[in-house]
């Protein structure tokens, strides 16, 4: 796959202390069907800074406007409104065009 067609949507978000175990729970079981019928959703994966109860979503996409469209949708929105309960802070999304890796 050519990687100049590929894009990183990083997810970084603080939660509640000693809440990322439930998040995760809760990704694991909204993640696979949220993205089911996703054509340019490549994969994610979910890690935690676990002394400060930091998570990092990190997914691969084949088009910036894809994410974009999806992350937009009511079934996104509506999914996303049951990990809010965990945060303690607002989430910070960044998106990165892949230019090279190895």
């Amino acid at each position: 796959m050519n990687s100049m067609n590929r894009y990183i949507v990083e997810t970084t978000v603080k939660l509640q202390e000693g809440k990322t175990n439930e998040v995760l729970e809760l990704f694991r079981s909204t993640n696979p069907a949220l993205v089911r019928d996703e054509s340019d959703w490549i994969k994610a994966s979910f890690a935690s800074v676990e002394e400060n109860d930091i998570v990092i979503v990190r997914a691969e996409w084949k088009s910036k406007e894809s994410y974009l469209k999806f992350s937009n949708s009511e079934k996104f929105r509506e999914t996303m409104g049951q990990f809010r309960q965990y945060f303690s802070g607002r989430p910070e999304v960044s998106i990165a065009k892949i230019l090279f890796e190895m």
